[in-house]
């Protein structure tokens, strides 16, 4: 279903109700720009569970969309106090996640890692035994039973991990000012439903709040249209809108801590429930260049990471003050170019199959400041760190840490669920794998062809999957540090991977890929179903694709993770990567394709028109579905 921006149900800011109302009846409509695919209209797709069904799509005529950014979507669901207490966490799963515990001092670690389906107003003790182990409301069951070997330990109360920290005595700062009544002019203004009080106050948990971009709009909608009109429409002046991201943790009926980054490098801190909002990186005085993904961390109030396509990421914390800042020479490991592949990151497996390593080739070793030596090559590869200078006065300001990964675009970034790694791609080709908690660049594998553009981790943590340039999908083991498979389907660009948490078990994967080809594919991986290649060798580390507890590590992969040395892994040729073969293979958009989602109960997809289409799954509870929720 199909809405549009007709009807007279918005007060903009600065005008009275009345002349919303006169503007209104004439909306400007987007210069027209034939679709992609010509006379597409996708109502239902098969998959081997069902049929899914378009339940709602979301399109308005009004909005004019930028294709080179397109459009990413968020679904929430807000805890109110009427609602059983478990009700809000049916639509966000959190698998295995863990929150930081908030400690009295800034001073205090906060290495302490526990499972948590907080709210804003509430926090909930679970069993800590299995750090794997969450509650019955955070998602697939499987989880509980995963093995606590593989999940590095907390790490100690030395390590970088205590800039997470917060001062237990400082209350929630919220946005100072009032959108609504802003003189900025970085905010064109604010569309807002006249109905909004009365919308907000006969919801209820079972309603669900989606956010997106379009073009220069940032959008709060009903996801099933119930208004068909939007909640409320941001219109920024000078930025579009690039990614976003709703705080899990401190989402209430009153609050909301929604982060935008913009093309301009902005980020800005908004509430929409109350339309106060705040600027961070005002004017690009950290990085001036676009945001391409903003993320809040697992389990912080305050803290998020935002990727910028000149090559950084950078870590703000809401509550800090801008400042001006250069990032130094700060910290950088590095390693030679034909480093061949090894092992490092602390605390990962014990015991695998390391297969026989070339001993002509050199050992992993560190770059320190002193980089004079290092050559062109080896800079593609460096992980620098810098952060800004202690004041005298003890005020802390942002950045919280700048880490300078490539020269080339960070296009996507994606926390594991142990909360202690981020994996992240960009257009250089490279896949690293960062110990965010240690500040440590343990693993970097490289694509088949061209950039990477998405990446996301699977529920339990042992892999992760990278889109890109080449077309193809690809699995990856994480605590075996190998690629696992190649998935073949795509015919352009692949845009968004994503895990579906509610078809995976132990032994099969369920996830989905979206390309600029307009396709939705949905992939059901298992290790043991996967087509061998016709010609395998015993080159490199491994020996077949087992897992092994009888061989142990060469002298030099021990030194590797006892340095925890980043490693570079080569590409693999097409005869020594098993590939897999799609479940499904839909065209569900009549343009290229940006992002998919997953929920319990429906998919996801957005395109570059401004476009989401919402499909409801053929049966919320399928058999195999591993969700405990109520």
């Amino acid at each position: 279903m199909s809405v549009s921006v007709t009807g007279g149900n918005f007060l903009t800011r600065r005008h009275s109700a009345g002349d919303a109302l006169r503007s209104s009846s004439a909306p400007a409509l987007t210069t027209y720009c034939p679709p992609s695919i010509p006379n597409h209209d996708c109502r239902e797709f098969q998959a081997p569970e069902g049929t899914y069904q378009l339940a709602h799509h979301i399109a308005f005529r009004s909005l004019q969309p930028t294709f080179s950014i397109g459009t990413t979507a968020s679904l929430i669901s807000i805890k109110y106090k009427e609602s059983v207490p478990n009700q809000m966490q049916r639509y966000e799963p959190l698998p295995g996640a863990r929150s930081l515990i908030r400690r009295g001092s800034e001073d205090e670690d906060l290495s302490s890692i526990s499972s948590s389906n907080s709210s804003h107003h509430t926090n909930t003790a679970i069993d800590h035994t299995n750090p794997r182990l969450g509650s019955s409301l955070e998602g697939p069951s499987f989880l509980s039973s995963a093995s606590p070997s593989i999940i590095p330990p907390s790490p100690p109360p030395s390590t970088a991990f205590s800039f997470l920290s917060r001062n237990n005595t400082v209350g929630r700062r919220i946005p100072m000012t009032d959108i609504t009544r802003t003189t900025s002019s970085f905010v064109s203004r604010i569309v807002t439903n006249n109905q909004l009080a009365k919308i907000l106050v006969a919801r209820t948990s079972d309603d669900t709040n989606l956010f997106y971009n379009c073009g220069s709009n940032f959008v709060w909608v009903d996801a099933f249209g119930r208004p068909k009109e939007p909640l409320s429409r941001v219109v920024f002046a000078k930025a579009c809108p690039t990614s976003h991201d709703v705080n899990l943790l401190t989402r209430g009926s009153d609050h909301l801590d929604v982060i935008i980054g913009f093309t301009s490098g902005d980020v800005v801190w908004f509430d929409p429930l109350c339309n106060k909002y705040g600027r961070i990186n005002k004017g690009g005085i950290m990085s001036s260049s676009s945001v391409t993904m903003i993320r809040w961390l697992p389990g912080s109030e305050n803290i998020f990471m935002a990727s910028f396509s000149d090559g950084v990421i950078i870590m703000f914390d809401k509550d800090r003050e801008d400042e001006p800042f250069h990032p130094g020479d700060g910290m950088m490991t590095g390693f030679s170019s034909n480093t061949p592949p090894g092992m490092s990151g602390h605390h990962r497996r014990k015991h695998f199959s390391t297969g026989n390593l070339n001993a002509q080739q050199p050992q992993p070793h560190y770059i320190h400041k002193n980089t004079s030596n290092v050559t062109i090559e080896e800079q593609k590869y460096m992980f620098r760190i810098s952060k800004p200078s202690p004041k005298a006065s003890g005020r802390k300001s942002n950045p919280v840490s700048h880490w300078k990964l490539s020269s080339k675009s960070i296009t996507a970034f994606a926390f594991s669920p142990d909360c202690q790694h981020v994996a992240v791609v960009g257009l250089d080709g490279l896949l690293r794998v960062i110990n965010f908690v240690r500040e440590t660049l343990d693993d970097i594998y490289q694509s088949y062809y061209g950039g990477l553009t998405s990446v996301a981790w699977s529920p339990d943590g042992r892999y992760i999957l990278t889109g890109g340039e080449d077309d193809l999908v690809t699995i990856w083991a994480f605590h075996e540090q190998r690629i696992i498979a190649r998935c073949q389907g795509h015919t352009s660009w692949v845009t968004g991977v994503a895990f579906d948490p509610w078809r995976c078990d132990e032994n099969v994967y369920r996830f989905a890929s979206v390309g600029e080809d307009a396709k939705l594919i949905l992939w059901d991986f298992s290790v043991n179903a996967l087509h061998r290649p016709k010609a395998r060798t015993t080159t490199g580390r491994y020996r077949g694709s087992s897992v092994s507890s009888q061989h142990h590590p060469a002298p030099n992969i021990l030194k590797a993770l006892e340095d925890r040395t980043p490693i570079l892994h080569p590409v693999q040729s097409k005869d020594h990567v098993a590939f897999l073969q799609p479940t499904m293979v839909k065209t569900v958009h009549a343009d290229p394709c940006v992002g998919v989602y997953f929920r319990e109960d429906v998919i996801v997809t957005t395109d570059r028109r401004g476009r989401v289409s919402i499909w409801q799954r053929p049966n919320i509870r399928t058999s195999n579905s591993m969700s405990n929720n109520i």
